[in-house]
C-alpha cells in the first residue's frame, strides 16, 4: 500500500513539474501618482470643489471689505488641496470690482464689471461633517 502511495505522489510531482514549463500570463504593474497623505497636492482650478471654495472666499471678501461695490470671481489660476480631518484649499484667484453697490443687494452674475482687478490668495477649509466652507485667510493686492 505504501508503495502505491509513493508511486502516486511521484506521478503527481512529475505532472506538476511538466505543467510548470507552461508560460504564465502576468498582469503588468504600473505606477500611479498618489498624493502624499496629509500633504498638499495640485488640483484643477476648474474643479467644482475649488470653484465653490473660491466663490465662498469672494463672498467673505465682499462681506469684510469696506468697498462700496461688490467684487466678483473672474478666474482661479492655481489650486492646491490638503486632506486631513478637513479638506483645505489654497487658491490663487483674480477678482474684479463690479459696478453694483452693496446697498443694492444685486445679483453678482448680472453686474457689469469695472476696471479694477485684484490678485488674491485664499485659504479655505471644508468640513465634511457639516458640509461647511470656512475662509481662514484672504489677502489681495493689485
Amino acid at each position: 500500500m505504501a508503495f502505491h502511495i509513493i508511486v502516486l505522489l511521484s506521478m503527481i510531482s512529475v505532472f506538476e513539474v511538466a505543467l510548470g514549463d507552461q508560460p504564465v500570463e502576468e498582469e503588468l504593474i504600473s505606477t500611479r501618482n498618489v498624493p502624499l497623505l496629509g500633504g498638499w497636492s495640485s488640483m484643477s482650478p476648474e474643479s467644482p470643489e475649488v470653484l465653490a471654495a473660491a466663490k465662498k472666499a469672494v463672498e467673505q471678501f465682499n462681506a469684510d471689505s469696506k468697498a462700496k461695490k461688490y467684487f466678483k470671481l473672474l478666474e482661479v489660476s492655481t489650486a492646491e488641496t490638503q486632506v486631513t480631518n478637513m479638506i483645505n484649499y489654497k487658491i490663487t484667484a483674480t477678482i474684479g470690482k463690479t459696478k453694483c453697490r452693496k446697498s443694492e443687494n444685486a445679483d453678482l452674475e448680472t453686474c457689469d464689471m469695472a476696471k479694477k482687478r485684484l490678485q488674491c490668495k485664499f485659504h479655505v477649509q471644508y468640513n465634511p461633517r457639516n458640509n461647511e466652507l470656512t475662509v481662514l485667510t484672504a489677502s489681495c493686492k493689485r
